[in-house]
């Protein structure tokens, strides 16, 4: 295993996170470019960019509720499962990381996907003026 560090492909190892329960998150500052928040929701493990697609903002200062991970700066909502974005004010998803959680602890891996459909195909944005 590797480091700590943003590198492609790479695994990393978290340690024990037994202690995070249900509806916890916890952010890991030292990986990638962002820093990697691990929200544990109905007993699973799920690690995404610790930065809000709309606004360059940590998202570890947000809240979590269910899978729903909220931005404190706009209200930008976003599924931990997936990274995918509830629509406005983010118009793309959350890089996502997988993540293993075994008797001998965690590791993520930061080979990073990013759902490319968040785009849908042929959506324009409409904002209607007064």
């Amino acid at each position: 295993m590797n480091g700590p560090g943003g590198g492609s492909g790479e695994t990393v190892s978290l340690g024990d996170l037994r202690d995070l329960l249900d509806g916890q998150m916890r952010c890991f500052e030292d990986l990638g470019e962002n820093g990697v928040l691990v929200c544990r929701v109905a007993g699973r493990l799920h690690a995404v960019d610790d930065n809000c697609s709309h606004a360059d903002s940590p998202l570890s200062e947000g809240r979590l509720r269910g899978h729903t991970l909220t931005c404190a700066l706009h209200g930008a909502q976003f599924d931990v499962r997936d990274g995918s974005h509830a629509g406005p004010p983010a118009w793309e998803g959350l890089v996502c990381y997988r993540i293993e959680e075994t008797d001998g602890g965690v590791v993520v891996h930061l080979g990073s996907t990013r759902r490319d459909d968040d785009a849908q195909e042929g959506f324009e944005p409409v904002f209607r003026m007064r």
